[in-house]
């Protein structure tokens, strides 16, 4: 069973969000709300998209994100109670790297820091 990798990128103005699976790529972006409205909501919306697929899920949080950088412990404590056996969460800092555009669904604009966290958490690579 391949595991799921959503890669969270907090922003100045909204928190982007890209799930990918294995051999299919991107399957679903989004751009919600700098920080949600419960404390729970994140930790909520990966545990429903592990369950959705039954699949373990792989999430990587942009580290170097301003807001990450700010507040560490938010961070820490929004996405501390999460199922272990099904979802682990990473915190990574990739280098920075070109990707080129995908047509399905590149008109959200451009995730291109999350496909660098899940390249860099699934591989260790830029």
């Amino acid at each position: 069973m391949s595991t799921l990798w959503m890669a969270i990128e907090p922003r100045e103005t909204e928190t982007r969000l890209q799930l990918t699976e294995a051999g299919r790529g991107p399957t679903l972006r989004g751009r919600l709300p700098v920080v949600p409205a419960h404390p729970k909501a994140l930790a909520h919306l990966l545990q429903a998209l592990s369950d959705w697929y039954g699949r373990p899920l792989a999430a990587v949080l942009d580290a170097d994100a301003q807001d990450v950088l700010a507040r560490p412990t938010f961070y820490a404590r929004m996405l501390g109670d999460l199922d272990g056996a099904r979802i682990r969460v990473q915190w990574a800092r990739p280098l920075r790297k070109a990707f080129r555009r995908d047509r399905y669904l590149g008109a959200l604009g451009d995730f291109r820091r999350a496909r660098e966290l899940v390249t860099f958490a699934g591989v260790g690579l830029p």
